[in-house]
């Protein structure tokens, strides 16, 4: 009796199988995320750390779940990002990173004791004294200026009847331009003797708009205020 072979019908597909495993790894490989650059940017007027903080945005908040990376060093930063945010970068540390501007800081010196009206000189910050203080009127003993770069400071002496003054102030810092900057500064008002103390105080004062820095009256003394209004300027040693 003759046997009949039955052919074997198993099919191998290991070629066939891989080709769609390939596909998605591809896939995958691709959308793992965007082409990224490295760029050194030197900087020169302004902190590295500062310069860190402005272009947070570009490298950690846009892409969340890939974001890029910034190094800071003395003198510059380096960062890793699409190279369309690095052209974003060098723009905002093209506009920002340039000579910080000097500063002149005007002065009033108010006196608040016994007076039924108030000085017409000072009516400009007269609602800012009604709102902060409830004396009758006032009157402007002396205004002054101080100029300086950041980092330096001034003092100065004044006279005004039987009162004389020292008043000593210092540029701590400045941020940002004319439109948009403030300054910050360290200020004390005192007799010129020493034998009282009336304003000590360090705070940031946007560049063009007066600020009633404080007041106070020591004892066998008139009650005085001070107030303070900053400029971008540019000065003779700051062009160097």
């Amino acid at each position: 009796m003759m046997k009949t072979k039955i052919p074997d019908l198993r099919v191998t597909l290991p070629a066939v199988a891989a080709i769609p495993v390939l596909a998605a790894a591809l896939a995958f490989a691709c959308d793992a995320g965007p082409r990224v650059d490295t760029r050194t940017f030197e900087i020169q007027h302004i902190d590295p750390g500062e310069a860190m903080a402005m272009i947070r945005p570009y490298v950690y908040e846009e892409r969340a779940a890939s974001p890029g990376q910034v190094t800071a060093f003395r003198g510059g930063i380096t960062v890793r990002e699409t190279p369309e945010n690095l052209d974003r970068i060098a723009r905002v540390v093209s506009e920002y990173d340039r000579p910080k501007p000097g500063v002149r800081l005007h002065f009033q010196v108010i006196e608040a004791d016994g007076f039924e009206s108030t000085d017409p000189r000072i009516e400009d910050v007269r609602a800012a004294l009604d709102e902060l203080f409830r004396f009758g009127g006032y009157r402007l003993v002396t205004e002054t200026q101080i100029a300086a770069m950041e980092g330096t400071g001034s003092s100065q002496s004044f006279s005004e009847g039987d009162l004389n003054f020292q008043l000593r102030a210092e540029v701590l810092e400045v941020r940002g331009s004319e439109a948009h900057g403030s300054v910050r500064v360290a200020v004390t008002l005192m007799a010129n003797d020493g034998s009282a103390g009336y304003v000590e105080t360090a705070l940031a004062v946007p560049v063009g708009q007066t600020v009633v820095l404080g007041s106070s009256k020591p004892r066998n003394a008139p009650t005085m205020i001070l107030t303070v209004r900053p400029e971008f300027v540019t000065l003779p040693d700051s062009t160097g």
